[in-house]
């Protein structure tokens, strides 16, 4: 298992960037951080519909919310899964948060947060 630490001392920093640069990564991990228990991908994929839709969950409709299930569960949970950023257990559709791999106000010494600051500022 590779993390975000990892992935930024070694050869691999890309991949850092890859992991982060997504907004739908960074919702899930906003998401899964804040809740006590797992969440459902079902839900995570609702409330990403709605936000990005700039509406209420009840508004989403069913084949949003499909869609949006359909590229988290096969394009942005596994590389947060695989940095041991969340646990997913696709089986029982849930995903709950990981081990970070840092601690506090350690995230905002990163350079690959700088980095992405930078980037978001272009």
């Amino acid at each position: 298992m590779m993390t975000i630490s990892q992935t930024v001392t070694s050869d691999h920093a890309g991949d850092a960037f890859d992991i982060l640069s997504s907004y739908r990564r960074r919702f899930v991990l906003a998401r899964v951080s804040g809740a006590e228990d797992a969440v459902s991908i079902e839900r995570l994929a609702t409330e990403l519909a709605a936000e990005r839709a700039e509406t209420s969950t009840h508004a989403v409709t069913e084949s949003e919310r499909k869609r949006a299930e359909v590229r988290l569960h096969h394009v942005d949970i596994p590389p947060l899964a695989a940095a041991g950023l969340v646990r997913y257990n696709p089986q029982r559709g849930l995903v709950s948060v990981g081990d970070p791999p840092l601690e506090g106000d350690e995230w905002l010494e990163m350079p690959v947060v700088e980095a992405l600051e930078a980037w978001n500022e272009r």
